[in-house]
């Protein structure tokens, strides 16, 4: 059943993961150790909502130059979404071009306005609290430093709680947060998480069997072995889902079956602050072996 204006709306807005945004210097300080840093959803992130909620054969983009009078060339950008009983529905924006790579910059750039436009990424500007950073030269430029990152996703973590919204999971649809834990599903189970994980993730040791129909979430790329800071043990492990999105996530406790190359099932990654750092919990998962 196709879905309604209203649903594809929803969906589209929905707020993005921290890692789906780049953070770019809007002003620099006089003395250029400090920058104003503005989030944006980047455009691997905009096709990827387009195509979860609509499907990839129900949307397109188109780009057109624009010239203007003395001013910079800029590109203008048209996304189009299909609706059933209307057809395609188009909204235009644009962006000047860049002075890095000044055509593609300009295309990236009109795109992200465009996406705007349906809804996509509107979240971020309620973000009117000046962020200020830490940047270091690059060139003839200035970048943000790696070490602002974890106080930039606070910064929009603390805006979604204000706004009782939660991120989407890690590159996960929608209906992958519907998981049970303590007895609770979806956005309840997220909200009232603890801190920590209340109980050791499940593990299966026996293959599920194909009628099931469940797909793999997440595959491991790598696994290290370390300790929280009560000694306990703690399991470091890189995901990387469907997509091809990576991250870090942590589980407590000695997990023998994560190791590179498993393939995860049933996984609940969950989002936790702690101060300005935003890290991921693995806090359960099935894990089905390979045929030998």
């Amino acid at each position: 059943m196709a879905k309604d204006a209203k649903t594809i709306r929803e969906e589209l807005a929905r707020p993005f993961a921290p890692e789906d945004l780049e953070w770019r210097i809007q002003v620099t300080s006089k003395d250029k150790t400090s920058g104003l840093a503005i989030p944006y959803v980047t455009n691997r992130a905009i096709q990827d909502r387009l195509d979860e909620v609509v499907g990839p054969e129900n949307w397109y983009n188109d780009y057109k130059p624009w010239h203007g009078n003395g001013k910079k060339d800029a590109q203008i950008c048209g996304i189009s979404i299909y609706f059933e009983g209307k057809g395609f529905i188009t909204k235009w924006d644009g962006a000047e071009d860049s002075d890095i790579e000044p055509i593609k910059g300009g295309l990236s750039d009109s795109m992200k306005r465009s996406a705007v436009q349906w809804g996509i990424g509107r979240v971020l500007y309620k973000m009117t609290k000046p962020l200020w950073v830490k940047i270091e030269q690059k060139g003839n430029s200035y970048v943000i430093c790696d070490t602002e990152r974890p106080k930039l996703n606070a910064a929009y973590l603390e805006l979604l709680d204000k706004l009782h919204q939660l991120p989407t999971s890690l590159g996960a649809a929608q209906a992958q947060l519907s998981y049970k834990r303590d007895g609770q599903t979806g956005q309840q189970a997220q909200n009232t998480a603890p801190q920590q994980p209340s109980q050791q993730p499940r593990q299966v040791q026996q293959p599920l069997p194909f009628a099931t129909r469940q797909v793999c979430q997440y595959v491991v790329l790598s696994v290290s072995n370390q300790q929280d800071m009560s000694g306990q043990p703690l399991v470091c492990a890189v995901l990387q889902n469907a997509e091809g999105k990576q991250a870090k996530v942590y589980a407590q406790g000695s997990h023998p079956m994560l190791m590179p190359g498993a393939q995860l099932y049933d996984a609940q990654v969950t989002m936790r602050k702690q101060g300005n750092v935003a890290f991921y919990t693995l806090d359960g998962y099935q894990v089905v072996q390979q045929a030998a």
